[in-house]
């Protein structure tokens, strides 16, 4: 039994990290600045960018692993704001990790810190799939933050010596989206009308990638029992890249007669290509993602059928792996 930290433990991601920490029997202690409201943890309420609070409340407490999860989800238009929570919040929590010394941090980036973000017009990769020797060029404050916090990573790693990684989330598709998945909730509403859905793609031939919520986590806790993970940048994705024809395809299958419409503004590709590569993850660490989208839609419709729409987060207790966030 190990004892991990978890930032943004109320978040979309953080909820899915909890719930598979308490089904493998660990201790998890849950910083945000919002309760999660999750039996079985102990809660700090706890500003990560407030290192002295940090040392102060876990001056006395044993950590054997930081899962830093917390992160604005995306630009808000605030420079300051940006590198004040997702740049100098990750440098508080490495050094926690750090004074601590624990056996490793893992930090959660994004393949925008490639260059790709919905917001900014889309430039083709260099090659396909993309693999984490891809030139990073990031073009607005929240690609760039991510290319900042996995600097000091690298440099903590370096300089330091602690053991340290980051993984770059492709889109995150699960129920009950929030933050940066915020759209899939709205996608699930119109799932649940049965009638008409518009998804994440501009055109049924845009090529894009996901990575299930159940897949983050995985990972997430793989790379805090690798050692191979130290130092390292890795991307985390689903299996396969989608078409939006593959997508439309998937949803009609769960849903038949429903119309499937593209142009959903959260596209990665903006009607382009794009795929990422998950060999360095296996030839490293041995890790696999499990879930394709399939897999996927036919959670978030279990999800739905659950009641979910209705009970919110709150019904996350009243389902299983199958049909979990």
């Amino acid at each position: 039994m190990g004892r991990y930290l978890l930032t943004g433990a109320a978040g979309y991601v953080g909820r899915e990290v909890i719930r598979q920490l308490i089904e493998a029997g660990e201790d998890v202690l849950a910083v945000d600045l919002r309760d999660p409201g999750i039996a079985g943890i102990t809660y700090y309420p706890v500003d990560i960018t407030d290192l002295a609070a940090l040392k102060r409340t876990f001056e006395n407490v044993e950590i054997d692993y930081i899962l830093h999860v917390a992160s604005l989800p995306g630009d808000t238009g605030n420079p300051r704001q940006m590198v004040d929570i997702n740049v100098c919040g990750c440098t508080d929590m490495l050094e926690l990790a750090r004074i601590k010394q624990v056996k490793r941090i893992v930090v959660v980036s994004s393949i925008s810190a490639y260059e790709w973000y919905p917001e900014v017009k889309f430039c083709a990769p260099d090659y396909l799939p993309v693999d984490e020797k891809h030139p990073l060029r990031p073009q607005d404050m929240y690609s760039s933050t991510k290319q900042m916090q996995e600097i000091l990573v690298r440099t903590f790693y370096c300089e330091y010596g602690v053991p340290a990684c980051a993984i770059r989330l492709a889109a995150v598709v699960g129920p009950n989206g929030q933050g940066g998945g915020r759209g899939w909730r709205q996608i699930a509403e119109s799932l649940a009308g049965g009638k008409h859905v518009q998804i994440p793609h501009f055109s049924l031939e845009e090529r894009c990638h996901y990575v299930d919520v159940r897949d983050v986590a995985r990972m997430l806790l793989h790379c805090c029992k690798s050692d191979a993970a130290d130092g390292e940048i890795f991307n985390c994705c689903a299996p396969h890249s989608v078409t939006g024809q593959e997508l439309a395809e998937i949803i009609r299958k769960y849903y038949p007669g429903i119309e499937v419409e593209t142009g959903f503004a959260w596209s990665m590709a903006q009607g382009g290509k794009i795929a990422f590569s998950m060999n360095k993850a296996r030839e490293l660490m041995g890790y696999e993602p499990r879930y394709d989208m399939d897999a996927s839609i036919a959670n978030i419709k279990s999800w739905i059928d659950a009641g979910g729409l209705e009970g919110g987060v709150r019904r996350e207790e009243n389902y299983g792996e199958g049909i979990r966030q």
